[in-house]
């Protein structure tokens, strides 16, 4: 399909019918930008997981054994993948691991998967009042080398091929 042919409305239609589909094989939750729901999804996957519900506040997965997660995700262009990469605000601090899923702009492919203690993420994160929480922004370089990382980006992949079925459901 040529997209550069497409009217802006015909496009966004595209888009939501994309989202409609993957919200139906259960890879997403919501029909916003599907990266944050995909992140979570592929973490529940990799880590033999159950979502939360839509509403919790300080945690997206629980696994199987026990630990609760945060998953926190980015797309970012792969040529901009040594740069540092700002993730969303945190507002609590009552999990136990956040799980870092980095996405290439050009293919949604896992570019990074990285999970950090809590307490590592805290204590590197800034607080910023304005938005009533914690910010990280980090390189993957120093988001690796944070106490207690560990570089999950191969199960995240295996994840990814372990959904990406067509008509598959959760």
């Amino acid at each position: 399909m040529d997209l550069g042919s497409q009217s802006t409305r015909e496009l966004l239609r595209l888009y939501s019918g994309v989202l409609g589909e993957l919200a139906e094989r259960s890879v997403i939750r919501t029909l916003n930008a599907p990266a944050g729901d995909l992140a979570e999804t592929l973490v529940a996957t990799a880590y033999t997981g159950a979502l939360a519900p839509n509403s919790e506040k300080s945690w997206d997965v629980s696994t199987g054994d026990g630990r609760l997660l945060q998953v926190k995700s980015r797309v970012v262009k792969a040529s901009a993948i040594r740069k540092p990469i700002q993730f969303s605000v945190f507002r609590s601090w009552t999990f136990d691991a956040a799980v870092f899923v980095v996405f290439a702009a050009e293919s949604y492919d896992v570019l990074a998967g990285i999970e950090v203690p809590a307490a590592s993420v805290e204590a590197k994160a800034l607080a910023t009042g304005w938005v009533g929480g914690s910010r990280l922004t980090v390189s993957l370089a120093v988001l690796r080398a944070l106490p207690g990382a560990v570089d999950r980006t191969f199960e995240l992949q295996r994840a990814y091929e372990r959904i990406d079925v067509a008509g598959a459901t959760g």
